[in-house]
């Protein structure tokens, strides 16, 4: 997989609300706020990791997949890791971590070995089922992975940053694993055959258009706090609420949530 990345976006999204009488499922979009927050934070992490790739040697490169990953180690720092997994191991290339103070060193101690082919396997696993779905696809996509504390895999696969800095969306897909990495415990997917986007520098209010579905989807709470700042607002339409991420100086970032149902007085 090309280490292509999206650049990092720090956001002060206040919670989510919902309207009295409002059919929206805050809870639900709190849940997916701050799994987008944790997103956007490990995506900064790997673009930041991804770039000292770059001064490796072609050797290592050679011995790289698309199986690195970025986790949070027990000591709450982050730590990426960046081989393959090949012949039923994990060929370690390079390990690094942040420290506090922000510096990066490489970790000699290898990480766990279940958790490198639990996760390596899931990652491989959550590409080709996203695959059965896309068929031929040229749109890149960056991963998210997560390693939980009962060993399971959570894997998302969301659109990268295209070409010419074009934000999309349309296409997203997730998968929860059991600790090997290869039966799927559960799975949400969303493609309409179709991807659409919106190109970055232009300061104007963006609609995402999700009328197939009920509630925002969890790609685009991830786009609209990735990309929020690049647009004047972000508006996601559902089958039943538009959803709205704007900033004003009074309450910085913000969300509105408002319901489409009417229903008689």
């Amino acid at each position: 997989m090309k280490l292509s990345c999206l650049l990092p976006v720090l956001l002060l999204v206040q919670s989510a609300y919902a309207q009295k009488n409002n059919t929206f499922l805050s809870e639900t979009f709190n849940r997916q706020l701050e799994t987008a927050r944790w997103m956007v934070a490990y995506d900064s992490t790997a673009w930041r990791l991804s770039e000292l790739i770059t001064t490796v040697s072609w050797e290592e490169l050679g011995r790289m997949g698309r199986e690195w990953f970025c986790y949070k180690s027990e000591d709450s720092l982050w730590n990426g890791i960046f081989g393959k997994y090949k012949d039923g191991a994990y060929d370690v290339v390079l390990h690094y971590k942040i420290w506090p103070g922000d510096s990066i060193d490489v970790v000699c101690d290898p990480p766990d070995t279940a958790m490198l082919g639990g996760v390596s396997r899931a990652i491989n696993t959550a590409y080709r089922e996203a695959g059965f779905v896309l068929g031929r696809s040229y749109v890149k996509f960056n991963k998210f992975v997560r390693y939980h504390a009962d060993k399971t895999v959570s894997v998302w696969l969301l659109p990268a940053l295209q070409p010419n800095e074009i934000a999309m969306y349309g296409g997203e897909f997730y998968y929860l694993f059991d600790a090997t990495g290869t039966r799927i415990l559960g799975r949400q997917e969303y493609y309409q055959g179709s991807f659409k986007g919106f190109r970055l520098g232009k300061s104007r209010e963006v609609q995402l258009h999700y009328e197939d579905a009920d509630a925002p989807t969890q790609g685009a709470v991830f786009f609209a706090l990735q990309y929020g700042r690049h647009f004047s607002g972000v508006y996601i339409n559902t089958r039943r609420s538009t959803s709205l991420m704007a900033f004003s100086r009074e309450k910085g970032y913000y969300w509105r949530h408002a319901d489409k149902l009417k229903t008689s007085p």
